[in-house]
């Protein structure tokens, strides 16, 4: 149902760890591939390890995607207890509506974190995307899956 985009940093453990989370979602069904951006070093040979997608830009990626739907996902936080089942009610839900993946509350806080998106790849012109559009999109669809963990 899903591909999922992820752009590469210099960190290799959290792109590892990253990519460990997404299996289940894999199992189950809902991750139907995962493609990492830019990844060089260390991180090139995790991704590759892991059967994923490798491309040196985003709109390449973008228009290999298979799924109906895109996420972008930063690298960093953890997932969030539950967070398959938020993702299925919502594509369950609402077939059409993009989402922002953003962090769930723990204490006070003012910094934003980091965020991911997830859109229906039927809402993006297939000529040109650039990741920004994409986190536009679902910052107007006006959903929020609060997956995302700090720990």
């Amino acid at each position: 149902m899903i591909s999922v985009l992820i752009t590469a940093t210099d960190d290799p453990i959290a792109l590892t760890r990253l990519l460990t989370a997404l299996v289940p979602a894999a199992a189950e069904g809902l991750v139907r591939e995962v493609a990492v951006i830019g990844a060089a070093g260390p991180a090139h040979a995790i991704a590759d390890d892991a059967g994923a997608g490798l491309h040196d830009d985003f709109a390449d990626a973008f228009q290999h995607a298979k799924g109906p739907w895109i996420a972008g996902l930063p690298l960093g936080p953890n997932f969030a207890p539950g967070w398959m089942e938020l993702v299925m009610a919502h594509l369950g839900k609402d077939t059409q509506r993009p989402a922002r993946l953003v962090l769930r509350p723990a204490g006070i806080s003012l910094a934003p974190g980091p965020e991911g998106w997830l859109v229906p790849k039927g809402l993006t012109g297939s000529a040109g995307v650039v990741e920004q559009d994409l986190q536009r999109l679902a910052r107007r669809g006006g959903g929020r899956l609060r997956i995302l963990d700090r720990r």
